[in-house]
Order: structure tokens, then C-alpha cells, then sequence
């Protein structure tokens, strides 16, 4: 990739990681009530795994569809995407673990901890589900299909980075640490897009410069996704016995490495799995494009 190619997909990821940040705060209720009338009804319940308190939100009629978002974020800034499946699908928005606001958990932490937290929410929904994960959520969804196969229907994937992980990420995960730990949050964060979304370092400045108040009480959040990864199964093979109708979803403004490659890599051991990409978009179109991706997602679901 050349350099202008690579400064076309850096300003298309600042403009996907400040939707990202700014979904949070600027997709209320009056907004989703323009998409659909049903409220979204907050519940929670006792993680599988361990008891932790895990919060979730329902709207819409229809058989169960699970949500599991992505990282430096919550449900929330998923609310219109989603509000795009009510009619036709009962959905359950996750707010993960380590997010303030499901409850945390100390270190050791992984994202095989969090199967627990999405299947006490599919049990609370009484019958089997539909399962769309983002980015890290999109790891989450992966154990869990792996590990709760018979209680899902089929599968849904937005760019899960699974080239990002592994053991060597325990120096990036140090740096990272001390960063936040020598009163720097603002630089670990510029660290950590610079590092996992492959933006320069004057476009994560300027992203934290006019986002941080969003991103900083996410920063646990963002610190747990970064101690899982370390020990997240990288190999594509480590996913073959998932044997769901997947959909694998990719933007063609998302960065090769470790997004796109990662997509590809799923879909060469996946032989019965459909990748869909979404032209004009990045890794956050859940924010930016949520009723086409709604509509991809929805309409994929619907054939299972």
C-alpha cells in the first residue's frame, strides 16, 4: 500500500473512530424513536462464568437477535443500528464487562470470560439467537459460537481483528500500562490506535484531542480488551468447528492489517461462510451506514 492509499485509509478511520466515540453521546432515545416506537428495556443478569452483574437492552418483536459491541464504546452507540432490526427481530443489546456499565473484574481477563456474560443473556431470551459481534465484540461472538453452537441460529461478524492478538502483545500491553499508570491517558490512548487501528500518530492526537472526554471512562474497558487479546486463539483454524450460517462483514476503507486480512483468513477455513464487503465504509458503519448494515445483517439472518 502506498502512501496515499494509506493516508486515504487513515482519514477514513479517524472518521470511523469519531463516530465511534461520538455515538455514545449523540444517539439518544429521540433518535431511535425515529427508527423504531418499541422502548429499549433494560435488564440485567448473573454472568454464567462467574455471577458478575451483566445489563442488556431489549426492543423489538420477533425471534431473539444478540448485539455484542465493539471496544472503546457500549450498546449504547449501537441503538440505531439495531433500531433498524426491531421490526423484525426481538434484539438484545450486551453491554460487555469492564464497561462501566455491566460490573468489572480483576485481572486475569479474557474473552472467554465473556461466553458466560452473553449466554446468560440468551438464556434470559428463552429460545435460540441470532449473534452479531463488532470488532472486539465480533471476538466475543466468536467463542461463543465456538462454545454455545447449539443455542445460536447463525452468525454475523464485523471485522473481528484476530491478526491483532497473541503473545506479542504482552510489550504493547506493558507500554500501554505504564502509560496510564505515569498519568497518561491521553497518550496511552493516541498508543492504542496507533497500535491496534494503525492510525499515524497525528491522527490519533487529533482524534483524542476532540474525543477524549468520551474515550477516557473507557479506558478499563479498553485495558481489559487489551489484556485479552494476549491470550486470544489467533490461528483461523482454531475456529473450524464452527459450523453456523456466518456472515462475514468487511469495509472497503477499513486498514488491511489487522481488519480486512483478518476477515480473509476466517473465510479461507470457513468454506460455507459468505463474506459481504460494504463499499464507502470503514470499521465503524455500525455508526456511520447502520441501515445498510442493518439491512445486510438482517437480511442474511432472515434466510436462517
Amino acid at each position: 500500500m502506498g502512501w496515499h492509499e494509506q493516508e486515504i485509509t487513515r482519514r477514513s478511520m479517524v472518521t470511523g473512530l469519531a463516530a465511534i466515540a461520538a455515538a455514545g453521546t449523540t444517539l439518544s432515545s429521540r433518535a431511535f424513536a425515529k427508527v423504531s416506537t418499541d422502548p429499549w428495556v433494560t435488564h440485567s443478569v448473573a454472568s454464567q462464568t462467574d455471577g458478575l452483574r451483566i445489563v442488556y437492552h431489549v426492543a423489538g418483536k420477533g425471534p431473539p437477535l444478540v448485539v455484542v459491541h465493539g471496544g472503546s464504546t457500549t450498546a449504547e452507540a449501537y441503538k440505531k443500528f439495531a433500531g433498524y432490526l426491531t421490526d423484525r427481530y426481538r434484539v438484545a443489546l450486551v453491554e460487555r464487562r469492564n464497561y462501566t456499565i455491566s460490573a468489572s473484574r480483576p485481572s486475569p481477563i479474557t474473552f472467554q470470560q465473556e461466553v458466560g456474560d452473553v449466554g446468560a443473556v440468551m438464556h434470559a431470551l428463552g429460545e435460540r439467537c441470532f449473534l452479531f459481534g463488532h470488532s472486539a465484540g465480533a471476538l466475543v461472538s466468536l467463542y461463543v459460537a465456538r462454545d454455545r453452537q447449539s443455542a445460536l441460529r447463525a452468525l454475523a461478524l464485523y471485522e473481528p481483528p484476530l491478526s491483532s492478538g497473541g503473545p506479542e502483545v504482552v510489550p504493547v500491553r506493558t507500554q500501554f500500562e505504564q502509560l496510564v499508570a505515569s498519568g497518561k491517558p491521553d497518550e496511552a490512548l493516541v498508543f492504542l490506535y496507533e497500535h491496534f487501528v494503525g492510525l499515524s500518530d497525528a491522527a490519533a492526537r487529533s482524534l483524542i484531542a476532540t474525543r477524549g472526554a468520551v474515550l477516557r471512562p473507557l479506558l478499563d474497558g479498553s485495558r481489559a480488551d487489551i489484556e485479552a487479546l494476549v491470550t486470544l486463539d489467533t490461528k483461523p483454524d482454531d475456529w473450524t468447528s464452527i459450523k453456523l450460517p456466518t456472515l462475514l462483514l468487511v469495509g472497503d476503507q477499513s486498514v488491511e492489517h489487522p481488519l480486512r486480512d483478518s476477515v480473509a483468513e476466517l473465510q479461507a477455513v470457513w468454506p460455507n461462510a459468505h463474506t459481504e464487503t460494504l463499499v464507502g465504509q470503514g470499521h465503524a458503519a455500525y455508526a456511520q451506514a447502520p441501515q445498510l448494515l442493518a439491512s445486510d445483517v438482517g437480511g442474511f439472518f432472515s434466510k436462517h
